[in-house]
């Protein structure tokens, strides 16, 4: 059994022989290859993992300077809709001050037209109140000849209220001065051919 087995370490070992004397030069060969290949696969990982790096510097920085960018714009356009904003809320406080200019202009030329007519008003009430008393004068003044035309010749009750008659229905056609006017004219020349 011992035999055997040397035998068949034996013949292993002269297998590594054959195989080596066969193979060898191929083996050593592939290896060189192989360790070639994985020095190139080494190198090129290193050269792919500097550029994947550099790639990475690369796209941050254009990254950043994007942010930069966009931030930059939003902040113009936040800053111009802020000027907009101001500008109108400015406009808006212009158009609320020729508003309230304008009414207050309004309500001065209303209180100046309103003090006017009041003080056309009294003035027509002054004008009025000095015409009546005019006419009131008027009044007594004639009353005052009629009865001392009536203290010097007797008068008939119907005659005198004839004249009293005329004299409302004067009034009530014509202004009070025409009609003071009407019934002194016609007064006088009765009175006169009552004396003749």
């Amino acid at each position: 059994m011992a035999t055997k087995i040397e035998n068949s370490i034996g013949q292993l070992g002269n297998m590594d022989q054959i195989r080596e004397l066969m193979f060898g030069p191929q083996i050593r060969k592939f290896e060189e290859e192989l360790s070639k290949l994985q020095e190139n696969m080494n190198v090129v990982a290193k050269e792919l993992s500097q550029k994947v790096i550099l790639l990475e510097k690369k796209l941050t920085a254009e990254h950043a300077s994007n942010v930069q960018l966009l931030e930059q714009k939003i902040k113009t356009v936040s800053n111009a809709l802020q000027d907009e904003s101001i500008e109108l809320k400015e406009q808006l406080v212009r158009q609320e001050r020729k508003a309230n200019n304008a009414l207050d202009d309004v309500q001065k030329v209303f209180e100046s037209q309103v003090d006017a007519m009041k003080r056309e008003n009294i003035q027509n009430k002054e004008e009025l109140h000095n015409e009546l008393k005019e006419i009131e004068t008027s009044i007594i003044k004639l009353l005052k000849e009629q009865v001392e035309n009536l203290e010097g010749a007797k008068v008939s009750k119907d005659n005198l209220s004839s004249m009293f008659f005329d004299l409302a229905m004067k009034v009530k056609d014509t202004t009070i001065a025409e009609n003071f006017d009407m019934m002194i004219e016609e007064s006088i020349p009765k009175e006169e051919e009552k004396s003749k």
